[in-house]
């Protein structure tokens, strides 16, 4: 038995599968499966040649379905599948034909750089000898010592005494040759002591100056304190020698060091 497919049954009817459905409804044929395929759905060839009659309609001649294999037999081959060899021996000579050219390209890489290798080393020769040390100079004669008159030697750096605001509480004096002196700030001593010196360094709560006494220019022998802050020197006088106390010192340190604010 033929199964048909519907578009072939309407082809040869000349008519739409709507109208092919509904005459099949009318005479009560129902669709078949396909015996090899379960889901494909036609009309035999003996009722389609019913509904023809029924119709009064012309069949063209039926398609001839090809034999289905006996039992033993195996189904045919398709034809892509057959020139499956051909198609790899195809490929086999293009990838040797590559490897080739591979072969070819990596033989000619070698040869060039060797090439190129030779140029190079002969250029580090060159340079190599280009850049040989020089023979050495024979030393020059030693030439006598200069004598030790030409240079002066320096003078020894001039240390001011210092007063300072120590952390136990009180103040110190610290003599550059006589090392921590026991002076008590503002008493007969301490006048007595400032009468000898010319330069005093001052170090106080509030502050820092140097005091001078200006022995040549004033007759008294005045004190003026000096403070050397952002590339600019301050000025401050002090008076003589009996107005030289703590209190003094430390309020004249205090308003040099208002010149940094």
């Amino acid at each position: 038995m033929t199964i048909l497919s519907v578009t072939d049954c309407c082809r040869m009817l000349s008519i739409d599968p709507k109208t092919l459905r509904r005459w099949l409804a009318h005479a009560q044929l129902p669709l078949q499966s396909h015996p090899r395929d379960g889901r494909k759905k036609g009309v035999s060839s003996e009722h389609l040649q019913l509904l023809a009659s029924l119709h009064h309609r012309s069949l063209a001649p039926l398609p001839q379905e090809p034999p289905a294999p006996g039992a033993g037999e195996l189904p045919p081959l398709p034809a892509a599948l057959l020139a499956l060899p051909e198609t790899l021996g195809a490929l086999q000579a293009q990838i040797a034909a590559l490897q080739q050219q591979v072969a070819d390209l990596t033989h000619l890489l070698q040869q060039r750089a060797h090439q190129l290798a030779i140029p190079a080393a002969t250029t580090q020769q060159t340079r190599a000898v280009k850049r040989a040390p020089k023979p050495a100079l024979p030393a020059p004669r030693s030439r006598p010592a200069a004598s030790a008159t030409t240079t002066p030697a320096r003078k020894p750096a001039h240390v001011l005494p210092l007063v300072e605001w120590s952390s136990a509480g009180h103040y110190v004096v610290i003599c550059p040759k006589q090392g921590l002196l026991a002076l008590e700030p503002d008493s007969p001593s301490w006048f007595a002591w400032l009468a000898t010196q010319s330069s005093v360094r001052f170090v106080g709560r509030h502050g820092r100056l140097t005091a001078h006494r200006e022995v040549e220019r004033v007759p008294n022998g005045a004190w003026r304190a000096h403070r050397h802050l952002r590339n600019h020197s301050y000025t401050l006088r002090l008076g003589p020698t009996q107005d030289l106390t703590m209190a003094t010192l430390e309020q004249a340190a205090a308003t040099l060091q208002a010149h940094l604010k």
